[in-house]
């Protein structure tokens, strides 16, 4: 057995570990869809590079059941990478689990909580009483971490259980569809645990960055399709989980501005910085509010009348491109800009949009025209 293959076959007793969980029949589905959304992570570089003679043998429990979803495992690889993805699949037996414990149903669905603004605003809108799964975003200051997480202990129940989600796989991809698919399946195995039904995800409509050489205007993340393929897999598996994306129909700037007083407080605590996130400088521990990511979010805010709330950048709101000294920030800021306005322009000519596109395009293109006519940043 390859590396690949035994990481593979061992992964969800290592995303598992601590969690109560079993090997019966329907268990056993839940188990093999963390594996096999851990394959596509595990895989991913090598597909996107077309690495010949490649060999995406996947170890599950139950082999004639996905042998009878194989079209739909495959169709939804091939969505998330943009390339066709043959897969087969290998039998293993039930592992001994040391971890296995009595545990009495909690009966409480799960929620993900991203370190960003959008979980931010899903402690806001759901007040049920779940379980959380936390991403630690961990390119940002330790302090905000630890804040983020003060926030989200005390924002919900005594009751709910806050864990950690296993970032092994997903360093530097923690937000990549392939990574948000893997992580939706342990929160989905962790769900049926708890005798729960159901998945949260927080995710805003966003604008594909990439549209300039990409048909679709949607991002995989951000897209529909993506979660609807998931829940496919899930009834095709006669299993009672639904995967709920409650903020996917509104643009971050809707989201913020329906945030109260105390939860918008919180944004200055998260932090997208690709910069950061990069380790370009390593000297950096301001976002540099001029990266693509920086701009998205200042634009964002900007529009949602919410700047007050954002933290601090070593370039801010009001950054004229020709005051920046640093000649490699100027050009990374320039170069921002003329890619935002470019897509501006490609968008303005291209309507009208599909129904689920239209939404996002008309608050795209209104919120860079509220940030260009408030901060000329040419």
């Amino acid at each position: 057995m390859n590396v690949k293959n035994d990481l593979l076959t061992n992964l969800h007793r290592e995303v598992l570990h601590g969690m109560y969980f079993d090997y019966n029949d329907t268990s056993s589905k839940f188990i093999d869809l963390i594996t096999i959304m851990g394959s596509l992570i595990v895989f991913e570089s090598d597909i996107k590079k077309d690495k010949k003679d490649l060999d995406i043998s996947i170890p599950v429990f139950d082999v004639s059941f996905w042998e009878q979803e194989k079209a739909a495992i495959e169709a939804l690889f091939e969505w998330i990478t943009d390339k066709p993805v043959p897969v087969q699949f290998t039998v293993i037996n039930p592992l001994d689990n040391d971890d296995v414990f009595l545990s009495l149903p909690a009966n409480q669905d799960v929620a993900l909580f991203y370190d960003d603004i959008e979980s931010i605003a899903g402690l806001n809108k759901d007040k049920s009483l779940f379980d959380y799964i936390r991403i630690i975003n961990k390119d940002n200051e330790k302090q905000k971490q630890q804040k983020l997480a003060a926030f989200l202990r005390k924002s919900v129940a005594d009751s709910s259980e806050i864990l950690d989600a296993p970032i092994k796989l997903l360093i530097k991809r923690k937000t990549t569809p392939a990574a948000i698919l893997f992580v939706i399946a342990i929160a989905a195995a962790k769900s049926y645990f708890n005798d729960g039904s159901k998945v949260f995800y927080y995710q805003s409509k966003q604008i594909n960055m990439d549209y300039l050489n990409n048909p679709s205007l949607l991002p995989k993340a951000a897209h529909p399709r993506t979660y609807q393929m998931m829940n496919a897999l899930y009834k095709s598996a006669s299993v009672d989980m639904s995967i709920e994306t409650p903020l996917l129909q509104k643009s971050r700037a809707e989201v913020i501005k329906e945030l109260p007083k105390g939860y918008k407080q919180q944004i200055k605590n998260t932090n997208e910085c690709v910069r950061m996130k990069r380790k370009i400088d390593k000297a950096m521990y301001t976002p540099c509010g001029i990266c693509i990511a920086c701009l998205q979010r200042k634009i964002a805010l900007t529009a949602a009348e919410c700047e007050v709330y954002d933290g601090f950048y070593q370039y801010d709101y009001g950054q004229k491109i020709a005051e920046i000294i640093n000649e490699q920030d100027q050009q990374i800021y320039t170069e921002t800009l003329d890619l935002m306005q470019a897509l501006y322009e490609q968008v303005k000519i291209n309507q009208p949009f599909t129904e689920e596109e239209q939404h996002i395009a008309n608050e795209f293109i209104i919120a860079f025209d509220v940030f260009l006519s408030k901060y000329s940043p040419f």
